[in-house]
């Protein structure tokens, strides 16, 4: 390179170094393309190149660029974060080849090189599907002329499990029991306590670090702060320590409470605040709604604010975190006196006004709660509770979560990521049949009319408080009740011993006629239910196939029953009031035959599939009145 053309790279440079990346609320330049964050205050959004080193930092650089300033882009934030994550990855897989840039790859025997590295990082076909976004634009703009062909092909080869895609978890419903029941128990208990809970920490902090200096051990200054301590310890059943294990634990139990009874996100959940929840007025009744930001859907990420239903504990929930958390978001506020630039220090601020705020606040380094802190609180959480997986919890943990079969052993405890809570609430929506509303009501008991309409689905309620739906959530359910209509119907076609009902003795025979004990697999039942050629729908007396069922027939004669013997023993009781009805109606004297001939047929009709499935019972007949 002569000294001409070094002169004119240094000038290019110099001027691409100079351009303002964003301004700060005065209108003065705040980031550079020179500098190594770029804080990009239209999207809520840092950008940090930290992690990469010369070439690679520079392609990287050029790349994000390019985002920022497309204008026809709509989600740039998180077109920003696969590039980021996946320039950190191919860095490191090509430096491990001894390359220096991402060209690196444009040669045959070194892409090999570098795939081969990829594949030994075991990371999931996912991650691999979004890394794999930042060698596409790479290639787009020129930077490598690779062509790496099908992104997905190539995700689902470097994959660890293939095409694989693990679910969030789904807990079994013992366990999800144990967990929201000691959960709302923990804040019903603390709650009355949640200022006292703040001020005695508050204390404690201050007289923990007043003795730092005068003792060499933790244990030495927590134990004369403990000392010093103006509050009873006897009171309430609450430890003190500097690192906040115990408030992180109550904080997981304040989390379960909220995100089991609203299937909200983990971000949507950090929005909320002390003026989040409400009460509203629907057909004379009140219905709990808590108010929040939602983003994900969104285009190009605009915050909007969306309104979930929910159940009076979750108040009590928020309440709890605001006041007992009190002297950390304080103390955070405090540090914020240092920071000189007045929208840094806003930004602060408000990370700092949340409802999930960061322990220790004199040692951390941010004021807002990240997904691992939320993470440790719900296992600190879990970790304190008397719950170990039984081979039941095993077998339905393994049902419900295909993709992560064996993840779950017998005497382990179940640890859970955030998002664990939104699909579980999907699943119990449609394992439990809360299909309609009289089902809903019943299932939740402590609910009113109005939250069984919402959680039906029906549109008229969120019109009427102006709810927003959550499509993601639908799309999840959905998913779920598909999922759930292929073991049914796996369970109907494979494994169910005996069938009674029309076309319970069709698919009998099915079966019977078959060369092989499986008449469709999973995949097969799958497709069908997908393409809507497969259909059931769950009764209290048997499972109908016929897919345009309205749910209210009463199954006495219908041409698509199919009734197992799980659900024929739950008809002898049925048959048993039936007959008490019969034979009270007939003792009156009162002359209404269309009614006891329907009582009749109806005692008949489950007599004859408690007949078809060999179960015992005592014939009924009506002549001996």
């Amino acid at each position: 390179m002569n000294e001409t053309t070094r002169a004119k790279d240094s000038e290019l440079t110099t001027s691409i170094n100079d351009i303002v990346i964003s301004i700060d609320s005065d209108g003065n330049p705040y980031s550079y393309y020179s500098s190594d964050k770029w804080i990009l205050w239209s999207l809520n959004f840092d950008v940090s190149f930290s992690r990469l080193s010369g070439e690679f930092k520079k392609a990287t650089k050029h790349l994000v660029y390019k985002v920022i300033t497309n204008k026809t882009l709509k989600s740039k934030k998180s077109a920003i974060k696969n590039i980021i994550e996946g320039a950190v990855i191919f860095e490191k897989c090509i430096t491990a080849c001894n390359g220096y840039s991402y060209e690196f790859i444009d040669e045959d025997k070194n892409y090999r090189k570098v795939i081969d590295q990829a594949k030994n990082r075991k990371l999931k076909y996912k991650t691999w599907k979004n890394n794999l976004i930042f060698i596409s634009h790479l290639y787009a703009e020129k930077l490598i002329i690779r062509n790496i062909g099908s992104a997905d092909n190539l995700a689902r080869y470097l994959s660890s499990s293939g095409d694989n895609i693990s679910q969030a978890i789904c807990l079994p419903e013992r366990i999800a029991t144990i967990y929201y029941r000691e959960s709302l128990n923990l804040v019903e208990v603390y709650y009355p306590y949640r200022h006292e809970i703040s001020s005695a920490y508050a204390d404690f902090i201050t007289e923990y670090e007043r003795l730092t200096g005068r003792y060499t051990s933790s244990i030495s200054s927590r134990k004369h702060a403990l000392k010093n301590l103006n509050f009873d310890l006897s009171a309430i059943d609450i430890e003190f320590d500097y690192s906040g294990h115990w408030l992180s634990k109550l904080r997981g139990a304040c989390y379960i409470v909220i995100a089991a009874f609203t299937g909200c996100r983990d971000a949507e959940i950090k929005s909320f605040n002390l003026e989040s929840y409400q009460e509203k007025k629907y057909a004379g009744m009140t219905v709990s709604v808590l108010n929040g930001i939602h983003t994900k859907p969104n285009l190009g990420g605009v915050e909007r604010t969306i309104s979930w239903v929910t159940i009076p504990a979750v108040k009590k929930a928020i309440e709890l975190l605001w006041d007992a958390f009190s002297f950390a978001r304080e103390g955070w506020k405090n540090q914020a006196s240092d920071i000189k630039h007045v929208d840094e220090r806003n930004k602060f601020l408000k990370d700092a006004d949340s409802l999930f705020v960061t322990l220790p606040h004199s040692t951390a380094k941010k004021p807002n709660a990240g997904r691992q802190s939320i993470f440790h609180s719900l296992n600190s959480f879990i970790r304190s509770l008397d719950c170990l997986a039984t081979k039941d919890d095993v077998y339905e943990f393994n049902t419900l979560n295909p993709s992560r079969k064996g993840e779950l052993k017998i005497g382990e405890r179940l640890h859970i990521h955030p998002h664990a809570f939104r699909r579980t609430f999907a699943v119990y929506l449609v394992r439990n049949k809360l299909s309609s509303l009289l089902d809903i009501k019943y299932q939740f008991k402590h609910m009113n009319i109005a939250m069984t309409s919402w959680y039906a689905n029906q549109a008229n309620i969120a019109s009427y408080l102006d709810m927003m739906i959550d499509n993601e959530l639908q799309d999840e359910i959905a998913g779920e009740n598909k999922n759930y209509m292929t073991d049914i119907f796996y369970h109907l076609y494979n494994e169910a011993e005996t069938l009674a009902g029309p076309e319970g003795k069709r698919i009998k025979n099915l079966r019977a006629e078959g060369d092989s004990t499986i008449y469709l697999s999973k995949e097969e039942i799958r497709k069908q239910v997908e393409e809507g050629r497969l259909s059931i729908i769950e009764h209290p007396g048997g499972y109908c196939t016929n897919p345009d069922c309205d749910r209210i027939c009463d199954m006495a004669v219908c041409q698509y029953k199919v009734v197992t013997v799980e659900k024929a023993k739950s008809l002898v009781t049925v048959r048993d009031k039936l007959i008490i009805k019969y034979n009270e109606i007939y003792s009156s004297g009162i002359d209404i035959p269309n009614i006891m001939s329907k009582i009749y047929y109806e005692i008949r009709s489950i007599e004859k599939v408690l007949s078809e499935h060999n179960l015992d019972f005592v014939a009924f007949s009506k002549e001996e009145f």
